[in-house]
This record gives C-alpha cells, sequence and structure tokens, in this order.
C-alpha cells in the first residue's frame, strides 16, 4: 500500500511539472509574431540573466554608497597574562634600597583584562569615493543598455524562427495540394487501367511521383518540429509545451516597403550605445585612479569600558568598569607610491585607445549592414515579383496541360512535367517571401528599431 501512495505522488508530481510548464500557454492558443515575441521577452533566459546583471549593478551601486555612510562596529577583547609582561626602568626610582646605577625589573598591570567598546568611523572627503558614485551609476546604464541589446538580439532571432516554422508550413500545404492532385489522377489511372483504358506504366509513373511526394511531406515533418522546437528554445519555452502559431498568409501582407524609407541613423543601435558607455567608464576609471593623489579624510569616535582584575570575576555586580573615549580625525596625504598610479593611468588610457578603434570598426560595420540590409530587400522586392510571375505562368501551364491531358491531346509525362514545375515554383515564390522577410528584419535590425518588425 505505501508503494502505491509513492507511486502516486510520483505521478502528481510530474503531472504537477507539465501543468507548470504548460501554465506558460493558455490551452488552444495560437501565437502570431506579437505574441512570440512578448513571450520571449518574458521568458528567454539570456534576457533573464541581462536584468540579474541589472540587479548586480544596482546592489554594486549601493555599496559602494554605502562606504560613505557611518561605519559602526563593536567590539570586545579578553586578555589573560599567564605571565604579565616584565618592564624594565632605571634603579631607585620605586625602590629607594635598589642600586640607582642598575636597573629594576617590575611586572605593569594585572593578570586578567576586559575591555568593551563602540566605534564609528564616517569618511569626510574622498575623492575616490566621489568618483565612484559616478561609475556606479554609468555602470547601472551599461548594463540596461545591455539588457536592451539582448532583446533586440532575441526579437530578431523570434523573428527568423518564426518565418522558418511558417514558411516551412506554407512549403508542406504546397506538396499537400499536389499529393491531393495527384491522388485523384492515380484515382483516374487506376480506374482506367483496370479498364483497359491507360497503360499501366502510366499509372507506375503516378504512383512512383506520388511516393515521392509523400516522402518529401514526411522529411518537411520532421523539419517542422525542429524548427518549432528551436523556436521554443529562443522564446524560452520548454520544448515539450504545445506551440501553436497563427496562419500567417504571406501572399495578402503588404510588405513594409516603409522599411526602405528609413533614415540612415545608427545612433539608435544599441551596440554602438553600448560602445559609448564603455568608454565613459574607462575614463571615469582613470579618474578613479588620478583621485589617488587627492588627500583622505576621515573622523572617527570610539566609546569603550574597561575592567582589571587578578582574577576571572568580572561578572560580579561589584566589579569597577572604567570608561574611556575618543574622537579625532584623521588625514592621509599620498606623497609617492613608486609612480604606479602613473602608470596605471597610461594602462587606462591604452585601453581607451582600444575601444575608440572597437567603436570604430563597430560603426563602419553598422554602416555596411545597413546598406547591405537596404540592397538586399531591394533585390528580394524585385526577385518577389519574378517568381510571382513565374508561379502565376506555372498555374496557368499546369492548367492548360491539364486541360490537354483530359482530352487526349497531350501525353502522361507533359502533365507530370508541368505539376512538377507548378510544385517548385510555388516552393521558390514561398522561399523568395521568407528572404523578403528576413532582409526586412535586417535592415530594422541595422537601424536599431527591430521592435518595428511587428508593426
Amino acid at each position: 500500500m505505501k508503494k502505491l501512495n509513492w507511486i502516486g505522488l510520483i505521478v502528481a508530481f510530474i503531472m504537477a511539472g507539465n501543468v507548470s510548464a504548460q501554465g506558460m500557454i493558455g490551452e488552444g492558443e495560437v501565437f502570431s509574431l506579437q505574441k512570440c515575441i512578448e513571450l520571449g521577452l518574458k521568458h528567454n533566459t539570456d534576457i533573464k540573466k541581462a536584468h540579474l546583471d541589472e540587479q548586480a549593478a544596482d546592489y554594486q551601486r549601493k555599496e559602494i554608497t554605502g562606504t560613505g555612510l557611518p561605519q559602526v562596529d563593536a567590539y570586545g577583547n579578553y586578555n589573560n597574562f599567564l605571565d604579565v609582561y616584565p618592564q624594565a626602568i632605571p634603579g631607585g626610582v620605586l625602590n629607594p634600597d635598589s642600586d640607582p646605577n642598575g636597573v629594576d625589573v617590575i611586572a605593569f598591570g594585572v593578570p586578567q583584562s576586559v575591555k568593551a567598546g563602540v566605534q564609528i568611523n564616517q569618511l569626510v572627503f574622498s575623492q575616490s569615493y566621489l568618483v565612484g558614485l559616478k561609475a556606479a551609476k554609468s555602470s547601472e546604464e551599461f548594463y540596461r543598455l545591455l539588457t536592451r541589446r539582448t532583446e533586440e538580439d532575441v526579437i530578431y532571432d523570434i523573428a527568423l524562427n518564426y518565418y522558418g516554422v511558417i514558411a516551412t508550413k506554407l512549403q508542406m500545404d504546397n506538396l499537400e495540394a499536389n499529393h491531393d492532385k495527384l491522388k485523384k489522377l492515380e484515382e483516374i489511372l487506376k480506374a482506367q487501367y483496370e479498364n483497359d483504358l491507360a497503360r499501366k506504366v502510366d499509372y507506375n509513373r503516378v504512383k512512383v511521383n506520388l511516393t515521392t511526394l509523400e516522402t518529401e511531406m514526411d522529411n518537411l515533418e520532421i523539419v517542422i518540429d525542429q524548427r518549432t522546437n528551436y523556436l521554443k528554445l529562443v522564446m524560452g519555452l520548454p520544448v515539450d509545451v504545445d506551440l501553436e502559431l497563427d496562419s500567417y498568409d504571406f501572399i495578402d501582407q503588404d510588405f513594409p516597403i516603409q522599411a526602405l524609407q528609413l533614415e540612415a541613423d545608427l545612433s539608435q543601435r544599441y551596440d554602438l550605445q553600448v560602445l559609448d558607455k564603455q568608454l565613459e567608464l574607462n575614463d571615469l576609471n582613470i579618474k578613479n585612479i588620478q583621485s589617488g593623489y587627492y588627500p583622505t579624510l576621515a573622523a572617527f569616535a570610539d566609546v569603550n569600558y574597561n575592567a582589571f582584575s587578578k582574577e576571572f570575576d568580572f561578572i560580579s555586580d561589584s566589579h569597577v568598569w572604567y570608561r574611556g573615549a575618543l574622537v579625532g580625525l584623521k588625514l592621509n596625504i599620498p606623497i609617492f607610491d613608486g609612480m604606479q598610479k602613473k602608470n596605471k593611468v597610461a594602462q587606462a588610457r591604452v585601453e581607451a585607445e582600444k575601444i575608440q578603434y572597437d567603436q570604430y570598426m563597430a560603426e563602419q560595420n553598422a554602416q555596411a549592414e545597413y546598406l547591405n540590409a537596404s540592397k538586399k530587400l531591394r533585390n528580394s522586392l524585385n526577385s518577389l515579383q519574378a517568381q510571382e510571375s513565374n508561379m502565376e505562368l506555372s498555374e496557368t501551364v499546369f492548367d492548360e496541360t491539364s486541360q490537354l491531358y483530359r482530352e487526349g491531346l497531350s501525353p502522361l509525362t507533359d502533365l507530370l512535367d508541368a505539376e512538377t514545375a507548378l510544385r517548385e515554383a510555388r516552393a521558390a515564390y514561398f522561399n523568395q517571401i521568407i528572404n523578403v522577410k528576413t532582409a526586412e528584419a535586417d535592415l530594422y535590425k541595422s537601424t536599431g528599431q527591430i521592435e518595428r518588425i511587428v508593426k
């Protein structure tokens, strides 16, 4: 009986896990590109890690701020001198009978003592602290930019993988449509063959084409599953979650020509902004090193209580405790550090030069990406018109060949060739649509406006 209970608990645990995973998606819910992006921005692990980096930067700023607040410490110590430290004094000072030219050794102090107190330290002035506050704030902005850049990359990846899944499903629809046509043709030929109205070779040829088409459909179904699972990974969903994508009719979509009208303003790119912020942080690092030349001033206060005894009787109510108190200022003026700070500044300036080279290359790369994406989109739109015309022509040829075949004026091979040509023309058209959508995403991403992909 206990064994059955344990099994029940395990099954319940597994079912609870499945419910938790499925809870991300409502039952029967279908997802458009916009919904996929919204879900991905919420669950993608890279974005979650980027948010954690933001939190860590916030805690770091608070840590630096805390160093400028009062530092309060309580302390205490207990000493038990097994042998009281001896002290030497000139002879005759305390003992008139001793030789004035000699040395008297005596023990100052008592064997046991206790001390407890509270110490307060307050930073009054530190140039390094002031620079550190600015650097901490810039660091927060730096990680916010990294998060925005990560979100931009995730939107781009989701869009491309979404298009890939939809395009593969369109290819499947294309094959299914042709499969239906071949299936009907096979049935007709089979009936004609059984009544000696068609040749067996024609019937077998259609069966071969039908089998080949069914194999392509099986392979395409595997590709759909693979691409869908990868889309789930990009979105941050468990791969065992059912993800149903909304039908996306590429044919009726108005391809965004407005993307070509975007101004070449690359300042919105987060990768360039990240480098700007990185250079700013490096400049603050130089100032922080140079602040080591400034003096620092700190105030402190100490209040303590002391007790002395020959034996351990400090818990006695009659024991006398002596209070001590101290306030003061501590000034530290750096004079010479062996040229350490000078060389650290030099290293930081070398790093700044490297960042500037990175900025130059990033700007050039951004410009190249924009020009390439613009040209790719223009060429893709032109090619799409050509593929559309080719598909319409293939449909016309197939319809005419079908009519001629039914009238007995065209051989079966011409009909099968026309069917293959139509299938290939449709596949090329769908592929070109994906090329257009990909080029559109590339153009938006090259200008730092990838979020416009769903507008």
